[in-house]
């Protein structure tokens, strides 16, 4: 497995592990009606900014968790050399990811201008960032295992 695909190995299993806390953590806080009144807003800001920061966290451990286990399994040292592969796979993988974001961010001011709540639109600009992320790393991932 090239360094490439450990990184994007990493990467969707830190989204996955980082969707499943801000939906555990946001619905939690809906439910309790954190989410209610003139204060939603700023209330969601905080609490999707506490969630970015525990994000990183999660990111570094997984990432040398995986490198540990990937190395003590396999034996394999870990080469970091980058060659124009890894950067072709790379950028066509966040060219997507970025086509992906784009248009859905459009979705999002269209959906605002037929008469959305901000809430669900700063939801939804959320969901589509891990969305986009999700993406980029999956297509990262096929690309390798296809040998583009």
């Amino acid at each position: 497995m090239s360094m490439g695909e450990r990184e994007a190995v990493t990467g969707l299993i830190t989204t996955a592990i980082v969707l499943a806390l801000f939906l555990w953590r946001l619905s939690g806080q809906d439910a309790a009606g954190l989410f209610d009144g003139p204060e939603a807003l700023q209330t969601w800001a905080r609490s999707v900014l506490v969630l970015v920061a525990w994000s990183i966290g999660i990111a570094i451990v997984v990432t040398i968790g995986f490198h540990i286990a990937y190395e003590l399994m396999t034996g394999e040292k870990t080469d970091d050399r980058r060659d124009e592969r890894d950067r072709d796979i790379e950028r066509r993988a966040l060219t997507w990811a970025w086509y992906l974001l784009s248009f859905g961010l459009l979705g999002v001011i269209v959906d605002l201008a037929l008469g959305s709540s901000a809430f669900r639109a700063m939801n939804l600009v959320l969901a589509l960032c891990v969305l986009s992320e999700f993406f980029k790393d999956g297509l990262k991932l096929w690309l390798y295992r296809r040998g583009a």
